[in-house]
């Protein structure tokens, strides 16, 4: 009983870190995203409806 209950334990525990990796490398995506966008826009100082979209990341 006690292996299984240290078994589980360990699979609990790892499924923990992958989901925290996971959510980890998902924020810090979008957060470069975000960067880039800022990054490439050329005419952010115009108002919003004049602007041209920015551009795509392929």
């Amino acid at each position: 009983m006690k292996k299984v209950t240290s078994i589980l334990a360990i699979v609990v525990m790892a499924v923990g870190m992958a989901t925290v990796v996971i959510e980890d490398t998902s924020n810090t995506t979008e957060f470069l995203n975000d960067s880039m966008n800022t990054a490439e826009c050329d005419d952010c100082s115009t108002p919003p409806d004049d602007r041209k979209p920015p551009k795509r990341i392929a």
